[in-house]
């Protein structure tokens, strides 16, 4: 009875269970997860150099360099972009019917079968893309120093400090983690519903949605005559907001995701 009792309460986590299939989710496509670092480290190489090349060849000996928000904007833009493209891999190994029924049949629970895709295409992802930035960051040094050695002193990391050290640091910190945690969980589910061309049909779906909220917007818009008549945020609460909207929608798709996920164990919708 015991035995049996035990065998009930693990059916949903089990720590060393989960810990082989995040393992199984790491080490079996390696070569894939490699040939992606190495796309994600490649077209961060040719920004950061380019932007690098750009900016030191104008510069003169002992000219105090000012990093521009440019690189900044492009780090980001490409952060979100692979992140997206990375989430609506999720039910990569569903596209198949081999794939599907090999996936399902693994000896682990919905929840952890789950968990380990989400932590792959989150945090995994997120260490891998820092790594992969700090690697083309290293190359822009490298390259620079050996094309511009007259200003080889002045060629420098991006200085990251400056960000984590400025007054707003935490609410820009925040904002960031919060929209990009939306904008995954949308392709996360997008990949749930979809395994097959799930980036395609996730921008496809969006793309309507947005057209309809635009929409929505005029109508209310034209109703009304003005969205601002007696309401003022602050930009505290305008970032409060923002976080708190991010952090909703986040948890609440990738809930959804996860019971659309469970239900793939019980009947197949593709």
């Amino acid at each position: 009875m015991l035995k049996k009792k035990k065998m009930r309460t693990n059916q949903f986590f089990d720590v060393r269970r989960f810990g082989m299939m995040c393992r199984r989710e790491l080490l079996e496509p390696w070569k894939t997860h490699l040939l992606r670092f190495v796309a994600c480290y490649a077209v961060l190489a040719v920004i950061v150099v380019g932007y690098g090349m750009e900016t030191y060849n104008h510069l003169s000996p002992g000219t105090p360099l000012e990093y521009s928000h440019a690189l900044m904007q492009f780090f980001m833009v490409i952060f979100y972009a692979m992140g997206m493209l990375f989430a609506s891999s999720f039910m990569e190994r569903m596209k198949t019917k081999t794939g599907r029924i090999a996936f399902l049949i693994t000896p682990a629970s919905a929840f952890e079968k789950y968990l380990s895709r989400w932590l792959l295409v989150t945090v995994v992802f997120i260490v891998a893309f820092a790594i992969a930035f700090g690697l083309a960051d290293l190359t822009k040094v490298l390259v620079c120093r050996m094309l511009y050695s007259n200003v080889a002193e002045q060629i420098t990391f991006v200085p990251w400090s400056e960000v984590f050290t400025h007054p707003y640091a935490g609410w820009r910190l925040g904002v960031v983690a919060s929209s990009f945690c939306f904008l995954q969980s949308l392709f996360v589910l997008g990949s749930v519903i979809w395994p097959k061309n799930a980036w395609i049909k996730t921008c496809a779906a969006l793309i309507v949605i947005l057209l309809l909220h635009v929409q929505a917007v005029m109508v209310v818009y034209q109703v009304r005559g003005s969205f601002h008549r007696g309401f003022y945020l602050t930009d505290e609460d305008m970032n409060r907001l923002v976080i708190g909207v991010g952090i909703v929608w986040a948890v609440f798709n990738w809930t959804l995701a996860y019971f659309r996920f469970k239900e793939s164990e019980i009947i197949n919708r593709w």
